[in-house]
């Protein structure tokens, strides 16, 4: 196997490796920090201070699945037709996703759930961005909308099992 399947492969492993960390320690966490959060970060909506206080760890467990099964299925897809546009997309996204959380534990500037498993994730996603550039499978504008198609899809996804979860 070479090293872009490799890494193709390892995809859900990583993304599941990280969201465990958000499903374990999310609820605790923001049960004893939501007064700070409310106080220093006034200006966010409060309907996402309730939103977050309702989400019970089974509904976000339910939501990571709903998002695993969708990052196996198209990372196998991929792999079986030996075509990897819809997983580059996903895995830029979820690269993006690991960013804005190691930028969240910057600006908080103390522990959030995700951090620890961001800060081990980055070298995988620093990785597998090489490795996505030199198979040269893929141009500088196709990797960009990749990237942009990618957290547009993620994006509407999370706003829709949100809005689910929140139902159930």
């Amino acid at each position: 196997m070479n090293h872009f399947l490799f890494v193709v492969t390892l995809f859900p492993v990583v993304f599941m490796f990280h969201d465990f960390e958000e499903i374990i320690f999310l609820k605790s966490w923001y049960n004893k920090n939501k007064q700070w959060l409310s106080l220093k970060y006034h200006f966010i909506p409060n309907r996402l201070f309730v939103h977050l206080e309702n989400i019970s760890t089974t509904n976000f467990a339910l939501m990571v699945a709903e998002e695993f099964i969708l990052v196996s299925v198209i990372t196998y897809l991929s792999i079986l037709v030996n075509n990897f546009y819809f997983w580059l997309g996903l895995f830029m996204a979820f690269s993006v996703h690991i960013v804005v959380h190691i930028i969240q534990w910057i600006v908080v500037r103390r522990y959030i759930p995700a951090i620890a498993t961001s800060l081990v994730c980055l070298p995988y996603c620093f990785y597998t961005m090489l490795e996505v550039v030199n198979t040269n499978k893929f141009t500088v504008a196709e990797i960009l909308l990749c990237t942009i198609g990618g957290v547009i899809a993620v994006s509407i996804n999370l706003m829709l099992i949100h809005k689910i979860c929140s139902r159930l």
